[in-house]
């Protein structure tokens, strides 16, 4: 291991430690009057890298009506630099339609929050973590820490997701 090179943060301390803030910016964004669709749900994987296991975990994606970029931006910048996240954007046009792309990444815990948004039609929102070990403060690291508000309020477990439509 490289002394000189951070200490990746715990799968476990990535849940306790920035994933309520994510979460609550995420639902101050989706609301049940802008919800449109899903897709995926909340996993937690495992593989081995050098003999280590590491784990990723992905959260459901969320699509919903909220096309004021600026809001985006700021509601997600507010609450995630101060945690130590930085901000990558990027603009493009695919089919005619005006892309535009953050993310905010964090280094230290492997995580990326993504908004990205297609002007005129809808954003979409998920975050993940790559490359976690396990600190061994839970019996099972793929299972998910109960977080409130993950699951909003607001959402029907019973909806198909987008792609099962």
């Amino acid at each position: 291991m490289n002394p000189f090179s951070p200490q990746v943060k715990s799968i476990e301390a990535f849940q306790h430690d920035l994933e309520p803030t994510i979460i609550a910016a995420r639902n101050e964004l989706v609301t049940a009057e802008n919800f449109m669709a899903y897709k995926d749900n909340y996993s937690i994987s495992k593989y081995m890298d050098d003999g280590k296991d590491l784990y990723s975990l992905h959260s459901r994606m969320f699509f919903f009506t909220e096309l004021d970029t600026d809001h985006i931006r700021e509601i997600y910048s507010e609450r995630l630099i101060p945690l130590g996240f930085k901000l990558t954007e990027e603009h493009w046009t695919s089919d005619g339609v005006e892309i535009v792309d953050y993310m905010w990444i964090n280094e230290e815990y492997h995580a990326v929050v993504s908004a990205t948004t297609r002007l005129g039609e809808q954003t979409s929102t998920y975050y993940y973590t790559q490359g976690n070990p396990s600190d061994g403060s839970t019996s099972d690291p793929k299972q998910l820490i109960d977080q409130p508000g993950r699951i909003p309020d607001w959402f029907d477990p019973n909806l198909p997701p987008a792609d099962q439509k």
